[in-house]
């Protein structure tokens, strides 16, 4: 046997099927795909914000959310999570997951109801934090 470096798109087919494989062992069915939604907030002809996410089964994971530096505290931000989560449980999730980092956004979540399950002390780097929010449907 020899360990060596491998391109990912190599990888990602051998052990998605390994994954699927198990699951498949678990649940008696297939797999169900990872599917994506992306949200823009325009104002006329420029974006303001973005947010991206994930989901597979009942639960939806917020990739990225951001908005410009000149549209910051105007709401723009609550407005795409409130769109994103009202998508999410329109979908039938039940839950929604995301991760922020100190320098980040914590208090925004915690003010829009995401409570905070856990935190990591020097993830993604030594002196940083990393913080981990989870909202379930009521």
């Amino acid at each position: 046997m020899e360990i060596r470096e491998a391109k990912q798109a190599e990888l990602r087919p051998f052990l998605a099927e390994i994954f699927a494989e198990q699951y498949r062992q678990f649940f008696s069915q297939e797999m169900e795909e990872e599917k994506e939604i992306a949200l823009g907030a325009w104002q006329e002809d420029q974006l303001l914000g973005g947010i991206t996410a994930k989901y597979q089964y009942q639960t939806l994971h917020v990739s990225m959310l951001a908005v410009d530096n000149n549209s910051r505290h105007s709401g723009v931000g609550s407005q795409l999570l409130k769109a994103m989560e009202q998508k999410a449980f329109s979908l039938g999730m039940n839950t929604i997951t995301l991760t922020t980092k100190e320098y980040q956004a914590a208090d925004f979540y915690l003010k829009n109801g995401y409570q905070k399950f856990a935190q990591l002390e020097d993830v993604p780097m030594t002196g940083m934090t990393k913080y981990y929010f989870v909202k379930r449907r009521k």
